[in-house]
């Protein structure tokens, strides 16, 4: 018995969809670089090979998102529309459980084709840097069949073959080779787009204990100054969208996505409410100024600032677009946080700037965990954050308002 079809997909499907371990970036580069020149390489062999049917995609890899979209909602879709599967295997690979969980995910829609389709030859591995020799994995030997007849395949790997001139014979013979497996699959046992699992299906809920946290400092609803426009805004500040429409999921929820990508569990949390996990978790912290727009509140926040870890790295979050002009209180906010000793604070003022900087302030939040955090987890509980609510000058009423990271301790520059 055939899998559902998805009416509301695309009618052909997509040739291959590229899996891969998403790398942390080094300071001031951007990572997978690598990852995006084969995509390219791949996508125009495979249209040269290719006979494609009349809205059939070539290939798909994560960078094609568009900004703000629901991350995990694109992939299964992705997924179910992919005829290959091309894991690039690396050590990292294996350790990443959003790339896994693409794996797996379409592990399972190929279960749900039933025995009587033939699935063979849709999951095609490729071995992208080679393994330390005592890390076995049983799926090596597939991705290894790539190349059996050139032993610098095994030694190096193709990310190597696509960086290095010297060899340029061997990476287009087997980026062609690659191609050919592509198609034929395609082409000639096609399985058609249907429903994958969502990678939340098959990965499980994230452990109580996360590796990183989204900590959001940003009004709710009823906080708002009376001229400040409700639109983003909701009852908790880590449900926020500050670029409205054009994201689809709250903003918090995109930093942690960023973070799952680069293989750590991650949590969203009000500022508020993440006080303890902020103790000995690394995190970024989401900045709305408006949180500054209330009488009377700059001695509660420069309390709340002055507190935050220096594994904490901070990011004050605006909108070139929003037609109320938030630089007095983004201006606010950063005299704050250079008073608290970070030197130095990084703004995104679009979504493009949200998106471009998360990465590197994951990274940059992780490496002031690894160098100032105690060896030891502390065992006190802590002091809980001081609320704004607590500011009789934000008490909710219709009259009243109820980052390259960031300082000498956390590098950046000023936007």
């Amino acid at each position: 018995m055939n899998p559902p079809v998805d009416r509301r997909r695309s009618a052909r499907g997509t040739y291959f969809f590229l899996s891969y371990a998403h790398s942390l970036p080094p300071p001031g580069d951007r990572a997978d670089v690598w990852v995006g020149q084969f995509f390219a390489d791949l996508a125009e062999e495979v249209a040269r090979q290719a006979r494609p049917k009349a809205g059939m995609r070539i290939g798909f890899f994560d960078q094609h998102i568009p900004l703000g979209a629901d991350w995990k909602a694109a992939l299964a879709e992705a997924l179910g529309d992919a005829e290959v599967f091309v894991p690039l295997y690396s050590p990292g690979y294996f350790s990443r459980p959003w790339a896994l969980g693409e794996q797996e995910s379409f592990r399972a829609r190929l279960a749900a084709a039933g025995p009587d389709r033939v699935t063979a030859g849709h999951l095609v591995p490729v071995l992208w840097s080679p393994f330390p020799p005592w890390e076995a994995h049983p799926e090596l030997d597939s991705a290894l069949d790539l190349g059996r007849d050139v032993p610098e395949y095994a030694e190096n790997g193709l990310r190597a073959f696509c960086m290095l001139a010297p060899y340029r014979a061997e990476y287009e013979l087997l980026l062609s080779r690659l191609a050919n497996r592509i198609v034929h699959t395609a082409e000639r046992r096609p399985l058609g787009p249907s429903r994958a699992p969502g990678l939340d299906e098959v990965v499980g809920p994230g452990p109580t204990d996360p590796d990183f946290v989204v900590a959001v400092l940003a009004p709710t609803r009823d906080q708002l100054p009376t001229d400040r426009h409700p639109a983003g805004y909701a009852a908790s500040g880590r449900l926020w969208r500050p670029y409205g429409r054009r994201q689809e999921l709250p903003a918090a929820e995109y930093a942690a996505s960023t973070a799952e990508r680069l293989g750590l569990s991650a949590r969203t949390a009000d500022l508020a409410q993440a006080a303890g996990l902020l103790d000995r978790r690394p995190a970024v912290l989401l900045v709305d100024p408006w949180i500054a727009a209330a009488p009377g509140t700059s001695d509660i926040l420069a309390r709340v600032l002055h507190d935050l870890r220096e594994w904490v790295v901070p990011l004050v979050v605006t909108d070139d677009d929003d037609t109320q002009d938030a630089s007095r209180w983004a201006t606010e906010v950063t005299r704050l946080l250079h008073a608290a000793g970070v030197l130095q604070v990084k703004r995104a003022c679009n979504l493009w700037d949200f998106v471009d900087l998360m990465p590197a302030l994951v990274t940059e939040a992780r490496r002031q965990f690894l160098k100032h955090a105690p060896v030891v987890p502390f065992d006190t509980p802590s002091e809980p954050v001081p609320s704004l609510r607590d500011s009789p000058a934000v008490t909710p009423h219709p009259a009243a308002p109820s980052a390259d990271p960031a300082s000498s301790r956390r590098p950046g520059e000023d936007r």
